[in-house]
């Protein structure tokens, strides 16, 4: 058994991809390891979550060394900023991380509505309908300004059956 400075293989793959063996086999937890506490055993290297773990694998190394992944692992709880992905060349990656969903779901909504604001175009009434849609749906807003929007699209959505009841009120006249 070896001790490394973490320096030198901080960039180095773990065992176990970086998960705690002593955690993993004790708690039956995973818990990803500190790259600072690193220890290589066998060719292979694990890192600890804490010195306490640490000293309890360089006790037994045999015994936490043997200890498998399960077969499902979570999936990893680590955001995704984006104001990281901003600064990546593809800006499509910071696109579909930050609207994607939004956009689909609201795409999706204006596609099945079909609606016609009295003095705009249908093209028109639906660009305007998502962009209030995307207002309201803004991860950002407080409560009172989605409560907000939600009133401007409940309006918006009124108004465009303002045609059809017309239109039905015309055609009963006309019996």
């Amino acid at each position: 058994m070896m001790q490394h400075k973490a320096s030198e293989i901080a960039e180095t793959e773990k065992a176990l991809l970086n998960y705690c063996p002593v955690t993993l086999a004790d708690e039956e937890k995973l818990e990803k390891g500190n790259p600072i506490l690193v220890i290589s055993f066998k060719g292979e290297k694990y890192s600890f979550v804490s010195e306490e773990k640490l000293q309890k694998f360089s006790n037994t190394p045999s015994r936490y060394s043997k200890t498998k992944l399960p077969v499902r692992i979570p999936p990893d709880n680590k955001p995704v900023y984006l104001h990281n992905l901003q600064k990546e060349e593809n800006s499509v990656t910071f696109l579909e991380q930050a609207l994607g969903s939004v956009v689909t779901k609201g795409l999706r909504e204006i596609g099945e509505q079909r609606l016609k604001y009295p003095t705009l175009t249908v093209k028109e009434t639906m660009l305007k309908l998502f962009a209030i849609f995307l207002k309201t749906e803004n991860p950002a807003n407080t409560e009172h300004m989605k409560k907000k929007y939600m009133k401007k699209m409940h309006t918006f959505l009124e108004k465009c059956t303002v045609p059809e009841e017309l239109k039905d009120l015309a055609e009963e006249k006309g019996k």
